[in-house]
């Protein structure tokens, strides 16, 4: 058996070094690049998982590991993020990915990274909840619809799947933004709708009207 392979790619030299040293914790063999040099390295080096500092705007160097992904790489993703970049974040779905917001600690980057490279079992029964056509894996944060990925971004899978997981319970817009944007967002409320209606785009007419409008309170998942 194979010693697991990492990748670090980040223009940060002091990133590449914590990373590292987190890393290799986890006897693993470990190597770096600069975001420039993420293409050739992910054409040329056979790896288990990619570390990907994305910074503010992760999606471009998201699009180049899924570009490598067509072309045969078999590896996993974590993402290391600034938290102003959760509003856009958009997970892969054809590879295990995870992501991790700058700040954390080197033993949660760690414990990201070992469960990435030795997954356990396939989630459990209480982490698939399982609505008509529609599935949502708690574990992986990810949703399918017959069987096809759903294209959430992060806040859109995290306001989803809240609501999913409190059925039949109404939550102004004024809660919901506490529950899945936190206590540190300064935007309006109406940032709810937006993500709602996007929601409902990407679920369908038929379970969209799941998600119901509560006139002058917020919304509810009709379970």
């Amino acid at each position: 058996m194979h010693m697991k392979r990492v990748l670090i790619a980040s223009d940060d030299v002091h990133t590449r070094a914590w990373a590292r040293s987190a890393a290799e914790s986890l006897d693993v063999t470990v190597t770096e690049c600069t975001d420039g040099e993420l293409g050739t390295h992910l054409s040329g080096d056979e790896l288990d998982l990619v570390v990907v500092d994305g910074g503010r705007d992760p999606e471009p160097l998201v699009q180049v590991v899924e570009r490598a992904t067509g072309g045969g790489l078999d590896a996993g993703l974590l993402l290391l993020i600034e938290s102003s970049a959760l509003g856009a974040l958009r997970m892969p779905t054809r590879m295990s990915a995870d992501f991790l917001v700058r700040g954390a600690t080197s033993e949660e980057f760690a414990a990201r990274l070992r469960a990435l490279l030795w997954p356990g079992e396939e989630a459990g029964a209480q982490e698939l909840l399982r609505v008509d056509s529609l599935t949502i894996n708690l574990a992986t944060y990810q949703a399918y619809l017959d069987g096809e990925p759903i294209d959430f971004t992060y806040l859109e899978y995290a306001l989803f799947a809240f609501l999913v997981t409190h059925p039949n319970r109404a939550y102004s817009r004024e809660v919901l933004l506490r529950r899945v944007w936190g206590s540190d967002y300064y935007g309006g409320s109406r940032t709810v709708d937006v993500h709602v209606r996007r929601i409902r785009a990407k679920i369908g007419a038929e379970l969209g009207r799941r998600l119901e409008t509560v006139r002058n309170v917020g919304y509810l998942w009709n379970g």
